[in-house]
Protein backbone atom coordinates (compact mmCIF):
# COMPACT_ATOMS: atom_id res chain seq x y z
CA UNK A 1 0.00 0.00 0.00
CA UNK A 2 1.13 3.54 -0.74
CA UNK A 3 2.52 4.97 2.54
CA UNK A 4 1.47 8.48 1.66
CA UNK A 5 -2.08 7.25 1.00
CA UNK A 6 -2.18 5.35 4.29
CA UNK A 7 -1.00 8.31 6.36
CA UNK A 8 -3.07 11.04 4.75
CA UNK A 9 -5.29 13.03 7.08
CA UNK A 10 -8.81 11.71 7.43
CA UNK A 11 -11.15 14.69 6.93
CA UNK A 12 -14.40 15.35 8.86
CA UNK A 13 -17.37 13.31 7.62
CA UNK A 14 -14.91 11.19 5.71
CA UNK A 15 -15.62 7.72 4.42
CA UNK A 16 -12.70 5.49 5.27
CA UNK A 17 -11.85 1.95 4.25
CA UNK A 18 -10.44 -0.55 6.73
CA UNK A 19 -8.44 -3.57 5.63
CA UNK A 20 -8.48 -6.43 8.12
CA UNK A 21 -7.99 -10.16 8.54
CA UNK A 22 -10.47 -12.59 10.08
CA UNK A 23 -8.98 -15.87 11.30
CA UNK A 24 -9.10 -18.34 14.18
CA UNK A 25 -12.40 -19.01 15.92
CA UNK A 26 -13.91 -15.82 14.47
CA UNK A 27 -14.35 -17.57 11.13
CA UNK A 28 -17.00 -19.77 12.74
CA UNK A 29 -19.40 -16.93 13.57
CA UNK A 30 -22.00 -15.74 11.07
CA UNK A 31 -21.95 -12.43 9.22
CA UNK A 32 -24.50 -10.65 11.44
CA UNK A 33 -22.71 -11.73 14.61
CA UNK A 34 -19.40 -10.59 13.11
CA UNK A 35 -20.96 -7.22 12.27
CA UNK A 36 -21.91 -6.83 15.93
CA UNK A 37 -18.38 -7.78 17.00
CA UNK A 38 -16.96 -5.15 14.66
CA UNK A 39 -19.42 -2.48 15.84
CA UNK A 40 -18.54 -3.21 19.46
CA UNK A 41 -14.84 -2.92 18.62
CA UNK A 42 -15.43 0.49 16.99
CA UNK A 43 -17.31 1.69 20.10
CA UNK A 44 -14.67 0.42 22.52
CA UNK A 45 -11.92 2.09 20.47
CA UNK A 46 -13.78 5.43 20.72
CA UNK A 47 -13.70 5.93 16.97
CA UNK A 48 -15.91 8.91 16.02
CA UNK A 49 -18.14 6.86 13.76
CA UNK A 50 -21.14 8.50 12.10
CA UNK A 51 -24.61 7.11 12.80
CA UNK A 52 -27.64 6.85 10.55
CA UNK A 53 -30.72 8.97 11.18
CA UNK A 54 -34.12 7.69 12.27
CA UNK A 55 -35.68 5.74 15.13
CA UNK A 56 -32.98 3.07 15.18
CA UNK A 57 -29.63 4.77 14.45
CA UNK A 58 -26.74 2.48 13.63
CA UNK A 59 -23.10 2.89 12.71
CA UNK A 60 -22.54 3.74 9.04
CA UNK A 61 -20.45 0.64 8.46
CA UNK A 62 -20.58 -1.93 5.67
CA UNK A 63 -18.47 -4.88 4.54
CA UNK A 64 -17.26 -5.55 1.01
CA UNK A 65 -18.40 -9.18 0.81
CA UNK A 66 -19.63 -11.50 3.59
CA UNK A 67 -17.67 -14.72 4.13
CA UNK A 68 -19.09 -18.21 4.21
CA UNK A 69 -19.26 -19.67 7.71
CA UNK A 70 -15.96 -21.40 8.49
CA UNK A 71 -13.90 -19.50 5.91
CA UNK A 72 -11.02 -17.25 6.97
CA UNK A 73 -9.84 -14.11 5.22
CA UNK A 74 -6.44 -12.43 4.96
CA UNK A 75 -7.35 -9.15 3.25
CA UNK A 76 -10.95 -8.17 3.91
CA UNK A 77 -12.49 -4.71 3.72
CA UNK A 78 -15.11 -2.56 5.43
CA UNK A 79 -16.23 1.00 4.75
CA UNK A 80 -17.06 3.34 7.62
CA UNK A 81 -18.03 7.01 7.84
CA UNK A 82 -16.42 8.99 10.64
CA UNK A 83 -16.95 12.49 11.99
CA UNK A 84 -14.47 14.99 13.36
CA UNK A 85 -14.40 14.96 17.15
CA UNK A 86 -13.70 18.17 19.08
CA UNK A 87 -11.79 19.60 16.09
CA UNK A 88 -9.17 16.95 16.68
CA UNK A 89 -7.32 15.68 13.62
CA UNK A 90 -7.34 11.89 13.35
CA UNK A 91 -4.57 9.97 11.60
CA UNK A 92 -5.32 6.63 9.95
CA UNK A 93 -2.50 4.95 11.87
CA UNK A 94 -4.13 6.09 15.11
CA UNK A 95 -7.38 4.41 14.05
CA UNK A 96 -5.52 1.18 13.24
CA UNK A 97 -3.81 1.17 16.65
CA UNK A 98 -7.01 2.04 18.54
CA UNK A 99 -8.98 -0.73 16.84
CA UNK A 100 -6.31 -3.39 17.30
CA UNK A 101 -5.95 -2.52 20.99
CA UNK A 102 -9.54 -3.66 21.61
CA UNK A 103 -9.93 -6.20 18.78
CA UNK A 104 -10.87 -9.78 19.72
CA UNK A 105 -8.52 -12.64 18.95
CA UNK A 106 -8.57 -13.45 15.24
CA UNK A 107 -9.42 -9.92 14.07
CA UNK A 108 -6.59 -7.60 13.05
CA UNK A 109 -6.88 -4.27 11.23
CA UNK A 110 -3.90 -3.85 8.89
CA UNK A 111 -4.66 -0.52 7.19
CA UNK A 112 -7.03 2.45 7.16
CA UNK A 113 -7.23 4.89 4.26
CA UNK A 114 -9.64 7.21 2.51
CA UNK A 115 -12.25 5.37 0.48
CA UNK A 116 -12.59 6.84 -3.00
CA UNK A 117 -15.12 5.91 -5.63
CA UNK A 118 -17.86 3.35 -5.14
CA UNK A 119 -18.52 1.58 -1.83
CA UNK A 120 -16.50 -1.59 -1.35
CA UNK A 121 -19.60 -3.79 -1.62
CA UNK A 122 -20.50 -2.33 -5.02
CA UNK A 123 -16.94 -2.16 -6.34
CA UNK A 124 -15.95 -5.77 -5.63
CA UNK A 125 -15.88 -7.95 -8.77
CA UNK A 126 -13.36 -10.72 -8.01
CA UNK A 127 -11.67 -12.58 -5.19
CA UNK A 128 -8.65 -14.82 -4.64
CA UNK A 129 -9.10 -17.99 -2.59
CA UNK A 130 -6.51 -20.46 -1.33
CA UNK A 131 -7.61 -24.08 -0.99
CA UNK A 132 -5.66 -26.51 1.19
CA UNK A 133 -5.65 -30.13 0.04
CA UNK A 134 -3.47 -33.21 0.41
CA UNK A 135 -3.81 -34.21 -3.26
CA UNK A 136 -0.56 -34.47 -5.28
CA UNK A 137 0.43 -31.28 -7.06
CA UNK A 138 0.59 -33.01 -10.46
CA UNK A 139 -3.09 -34.03 -10.25
CA UNK A 140 -4.13 -30.55 -9.18
CA UNK A 141 -2.13 -28.93 -11.97
CA UNK A 142 -3.73 -31.21 -14.55
CA UNK A 143 -7.25 -30.45 -13.32
CA UNK A 144 -6.54 -26.71 -13.13
CA UNK A 145 -5.14 -26.79 -16.67
CA UNK A 146 -8.18 -28.66 -17.99
CA UNK A 147 -10.55 -26.11 -16.46
CA UNK A 148 -8.62 -23.13 -17.80
CA UNK A 149 -8.45 -24.65 -21.28
CA UNK A 150 -12.16 -25.50 -21.40
CA UNK A 151 -14.50 -23.17 -23.28
CA UNK A 152 -17.46 -24.13 -21.09
CA UNK A 153 -17.92 -25.67 -17.67
CA UNK A 154 -21.54 -26.60 -17.01
CA UNK A 155 -22.55 -27.69 -13.51
CA UNK A 156 -25.87 -27.97 -11.63
CA UNK A 157 -26.14 -24.73 -9.68
CA UNK A 158 -28.71 -23.55 -7.17
CA UNK A 159 -30.55 -20.43 -8.36
CA UNK A 160 -33.55 -18.46 -7.13
CA UNK A 161 -35.77 -20.58 -9.39
CA UNK A 162 -34.23 -23.93 -8.40
CA UNK A 163 -31.35 -26.14 -9.55
CA UNK A 164 -30.26 -25.33 -13.11
CA UNK A 165 -27.38 -26.34 -15.35
CA UNK A 166 -25.14 -23.28 -15.44
CA UNK A 167 -21.95 -22.50 -17.36
CA UNK A 168 -19.50 -21.10 -14.78
CA UNK A 169 -16.40 -20.98 -16.99
CA UNK A 170 -16.55 -17.21 -17.59
CA UNK A 171 -16.53 -16.62 -13.83
CA UNK A 172 -13.21 -18.46 -13.36
CA UNK A 173 -10.42 -15.98 -14.11
CA UNK A 174 -7.43 -18.06 -13.05
CA UNK A 175 -6.40 -21.20 -11.18
CA UNK A 176 -2.83 -21.81 -10.06
CA UNK A 177 -1.06 -24.46 -7.99
CA UNK A 178 1.90 -22.56 -6.52
CA UNK A 179 2.78 -25.13 -3.86
CA UNK A 180 2.21 -28.75 -2.97
CA UNK A 181 -1.19 -28.97 -1.30
CA UNK A 182 -2.36 -25.47 -2.23
CA UNK A 183 -4.60 -24.14 -5.00
CA UNK A 184 -5.18 -20.43 -5.60
CA UNK A 185 -8.35 -19.48 -7.51
CA UNK A 186 -9.35 -16.07 -8.84
CA UNK A 187 -13.14 -16.10 -9.22
CA UNK A 188 -16.00 -13.73 -9.89
CA UNK A 189 -17.20 -12.23 -6.61
CA UNK A 190 -19.40 -9.36 -5.54
CA UNK A 191 -22.97 -8.20 -5.21
CA UNK A 192 -23.56 -8.24 -8.98
CA UNK A 193 -22.06 -11.67 -9.70
CA UNK A 194 -20.72 -14.32 -7.36
CA UNK A 195 -19.25 -17.77 -7.94
CA UNK A 196 -19.11 -19.87 -4.81
CA UNK A 197 -15.49 -21.08 -4.43
CA UNK A 198 -16.75 -24.34 -2.91
CA UNK A 199 -18.21 -25.28 -6.31
CA UNK A 200 -14.87 -24.88 -8.07
CA UNK A 201 -12.99 -26.53 -5.21
CA UNK A 202 -15.26 -29.56 -5.47
CA UNK A 203 -14.36 -29.97 -9.14
CA UNK A 204 -10.64 -29.63 -8.43
CA UNK A 205 -10.44 -32.15 -5.58
CA UNK A 206 -13.31 -34.39 -6.79
CA UNK A 207 -14.80 -34.30 -3.31
CA UNK A 208 -16.93 -32.00 -1.16
CA UNK A 209 -14.63 -29.46 0.48
CA UNK A 210 -15.06 -27.96 3.92
CA UNK A 211 -15.33 -24.15 4.06
CA UNK A 212 -12.54 -24.23 6.65
CA UNK A 213 -10.16 -25.55 3.95
CA UNK A 214 -10.58 -22.24 2.07
CA UNK A 215 -9.06 -18.86 2.87
CA UNK A 216 -10.04 -15.71 1.01
CA UNK A 217 -6.81 -13.92 0.20
CA UNK A 218 -7.88 -10.71 -1.54
CA UNK A 219 -10.81 -8.78 -3.01
CA UNK A 220 -10.55 -6.85 -6.26
CA UNK A 221 -12.21 -4.06 -8.19
CA UNK A 222 -11.80 -3.59 -11.92
CA UNK A 223 -9.97 -0.86 -13.79
CA UNK A 224 -8.61 -0.08 -17.23
CA UNK A 225 -5.63 -2.37 -16.69
CA UNK A 226 -7.48 -5.26 -15.06
CA UNK A 227 -8.07 -6.07 -11.41
CA UNK A 228 -6.63 -4.18 -8.45
CA UNK A 229 -7.26 -4.55 -4.73
CA UNK A 230 -9.84 -2.48 -2.89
Amino acid sequence: MNTQKANALVAPEQKIRMRFSKTGTLKYIGHLDFLRVFQQMVRRANIPVAYSQGFNPHQILSFALPLSLGMASINDYADMTITQQLNKTIMPDQIVDALNTVAPSGLKVTAVYMAAGRPAAAATVAADYALDTDLPREILQKRAHDIMQAKTLVIPKKTKSGIKDTDIRADIFDIAVPLQGEIVMKLSAGSAKFLNPLLVAEILIADKPSPSSLTRLELYQSGENGFYSL
